[in-house]
């Protein structure tokens, strides 16, 4: 199913272990993580006791899926789908279960046996949707449209977790913000598709965390090219950047303070629509 723009991310992502994956900043338990899983389950409704299947599509490790349901129980089950990653020690319950797949599997109809692609009751997508090729989005988002049960005509059916095109505040340097810009579509973009791909109620919402780390481990971060901003910039180049961040960013005792710029996109199939 990968495209020639999906064949480059799959294989940066192959190249890291789930223990490698899980040790970046953005994805290893703690503050930052629960701040995420709060905003998650209030963008979702999970706080109420209603129980659902969640279809978490890119969910990597399972160990996001893991913390939603510690903090909302009444989440009957998750299904993390994901082409690479495999479970971590982290990954307890067994409301949890793995499909080794590409979000492009959406691009064609569910087989007999892909029980799994129907009747969730939401999708979330998580820092994943910059991953897929323009050209096949709307057909993506369409599939996952078939696969949605909506709960009610309220709730969002969708949750999409990107990042900003232009406006970011990340430690990067001039070359590594122009690959950023040029491989992250404007959340305009996937709103016009969801509503292409029969979503209605498509809403927008911008949130905002305070972080900081050492210079030196976000250094070592980009050097291991825990982004895929990072996959095609040489080595050389990579230390030459890590320069100039230190340049534009000086640390304090160590440490380097920027903002975590988050859009929330969230959408909803409406009650009784039959699939696309």
């Amino acid at each position: 199913f990968f495209s020639v723009h999906s064949m480059v991310t799959s294989s940066h992502y192959e190249a890291h272990s789930a223990e490698s994956y899980e040790q970046a900043y953005f994805y290893e338990p703690g503050a930052y993580m629960q701040h995420l899983v709060n905003l998650v389950s209030n963008k979702l409704r999970l706080e109420s006791d209603t129980p659902r299947t969640i279809l978490d599509v890119g969910g990597g490790t399972g160990n996001f899926a893991q913390a939603l349901i510690d903090q909302n129980p009444s989440t009957k089950s998750v299904v993390v789908v994901d082409p690479f990653l495999e479970s971590t020690s982290q990954t307890t319950s067994d409301k949890i279960s793995f499909v080794k797949a590409p979000a492009e599997v959406f691009l064609e109809d569910p087989k007999d046996n892909d029980e799994w692609r129907r009747g969730a009751s939401q999708v979330l997508l998580k820092e994943v949707v910059h991953h897929l090729h323009p050209k096949d989005r709307v057909q993506i988002f369409k599939g996952l449209y078939d696969a949605i049960d909506p709960m009610d005509e309220a709730t969002p059916s969708l949750l999409i977790i990107t990042r900003p095109q232009v406006e970011i505040d990340y430690p990067l340097w001039d070359a590594a913000r122009k690959v950023w810009r040029e491989n992250q579509p404007s959340a305009q973009e996937f709103q016009d598709e969801l509503g292409q791909a029969g979503f209605v109620d498509v809403q927008e919402t911008l949130k905002v965390f305070p972080s900081q780390i050492g210079l030196k481990r976000w250094q070592a971060m980009v050097k291991q090219r825990f982004w895929s901003t990072f996959s095609n910039f040489s080595d050389d180049e990579l230390e030459e950047g890590c320069q100039q961040i230190a340049k534009e960013r000086p640390a304090k005792d160590g440490v380097i303070h920027f903002e975590d710029r988050l859009i929330f996109i969230t959408a909803r199939k409406p009650v009784g629509s039959s699939t696309r």
